[in-house]
């Protein structure tokens, strides 16, 4: 118990002697804590719009720590899926797939506090496994595309944060 204390004293006092900041530190200042969000509907497979659409709101709350707001927003992050795909990456010894991957490619278009636009470009990708001879389902396909969207999303914050980190730097 105690080298567990001590254990997280150490990690904490070294991430606070490195400087490190949570990129909401950095994200906040330039879309606010009321973000509302839109995808473009992809029409050629608009079920992969709504994962997006889901996956974005769930980054907003959790990533960005802040609120969905369409009235009164801050900014504003518009989404367009640019492609998914999910390809097989790995065989058994018979040949069979066994191993996936999930891609993702979005657009984002963020409109900050300042009413600036800015466009950010990120792809995701997430690799499953499943057995030799199976089907993959819908659920399984569908999550997996949402988890490439999440990868995705997860760069796209830190591209705004490096932007407004860079933006500060050329202010101080």
């Amino acid at each position: 118990m105690k080298q567990n204390i001590t254990l997280s004293f150490l990690i904490l006092l070294f991430l606070a002697g490195c400087g490190y900041k949570p990129t909401t530190d950095y994200t906040t200042p330039l879309l606010g804590n009321k973000i509302s969000t839109n995808v473009e509907i992809d029409v050629k497979n608009p079920s992969d719009s709504i994962y997006l659409k889901d996956a974005l709101n769930e980054s907003v709350v959790n990533d960005y720590d802040a609120n969905l707001n369409d009235k009164n927003s801050s900014s504003n992050i518009k989404l367009k899926v640019n492609s998914t795909s999910i390809s097989a990456i790995g065989y058994d010894a018979n040949g069979y797939p066994i191993l996936y991957r999930a891609s993702a490619s979005v657009t984002a278009y963020v409109t900050d506090v300042h009413n600036v636009i800015t466009t950010y470009s990120a792809s995701g990708s997430y690799d499953f496994a499943t057995t030799a001879n199976s089907i993959i389902d819908d659920n399984t396909k569908h999550n997996a595309i949402k988890q490439a969207f999440i990868q995705a999303l997860q760069i796209i914050e830190f591209k705004i944060a490096a932007k407004e980190m860079n933006d500060n730097n050329r202010t101080n």
